[in-house]
Formats: structure tokens, sequence, C-alpha cells
């Protein structure tokens, strides 16, 4: 009996550690849902950082990014409005394979859930990625909102 109680509590353990959590979208998007964001790039953050989020608007119409060792990628380049009232080009990058073909019009209203980036040159000071159920530990379950439809619409775990 308590050999078969101490399989139970490890295992249970062991899922809870790899538990992905749901993270809500958020009702209308304002400079605070940016504010995780606005902190990283002003702390200099270089390194991927997991669960972040940005809300704002599609600055053109999404582009495709062909090819690669992760295949084909949608870009969607957003106007970020920040904390402290700047507004800051971001890009939303979402993975074909893993997330469907997301693509968004200008002047799109988008929220994304995911891992951030911090690119070293190009007009992007930063961008969200990762944004499908999560794929390793210390991730949540990220997603990517165009105009109200959220894609992944659900996540297994």
């Amino acid at each position: 009996m308590t050999r078969a109680l101490l399989f139970l509590l490890v295992i249970g353990s062991f899922t809870t550690a790899y538990a992905q959590r749901n993270v809500p979208v958020p009702s209308r998007c304002t400079p605070q849902v940016n504010q995780k964001l606005y902190d990283l790039l002003n702390s200099g953050q270089h390194g991927s950082v997991d669960n972040v989020m940005v809300c704002g608007i599609t600055l053109s119409s999404s582009r495709t990014q062909r090819g690669g060792p992760h295949g084909s990628h949608q870009i969607l380049p957003l106007r970020v409005t920040m904390p402290d009232g700047n507004v800051r080009p971001i890009e939303v990058v979402t993975n074909d394979d893993l997330d469907g073909v997301v693509t968004a019009p200008v002047n799109a209203s988008v929220f994304a859930y995911g891992q951030a980036f911090f690119p070293s040159g190009g007009k992007f000071p930063a961008g969200i990625h990762d944004v499908h159920c999560s794929t390793h530990r210390g991730a949540d379950n990220g997603w990517v909102v165009v105009d109200g439809v959220k894609h992944p619409a659900s996540c297994r775990y």
C-alpha cells in the first residue's frame, strides 16, 4: 500500500510539473496587456522569454516566410502601444505546421501569447512566437487571436 501511494504521489507531481496553463485572452487591448514585454525591452533582454503577451493593430497585411528548418511561417507586423504611451513595432510569428496558416489583413486587432524573442537587428525590437499549444517545459499554452478568432481554438493539455 505504501509503495502504491508513493507511486501515485510521484506520478501526480510529475504531471503537475509539466502541466501547462491556459491563459485567457484579455477582453480588450490596453497598454497594460503589453506590460511584461515593455519591461523586458527596457531591461535590455536578449534571450527568449516564455509566457509573454502582446496586443496591437497590424501595420500591414501578414506575409509568408517560406521554408527553413521549422517550415513556413506567417509574420504579423503590429503597432503596439506600450504602458508609457509610446508605440513600438512588434512582430508576431506563427508556424504554419503547428498553428495552421494564420493570416491577418492591415488594421486587424491581434492578441498573442507565447515566447518573446529579441532580434539583434531589423525594424522590430521584439516579437512573439511559439503561439501554439506548449511544446516545452515551462511554457504555457500559447495562442494568437486575429479579429476575434483564436488559433488554436483550444489545447488538449
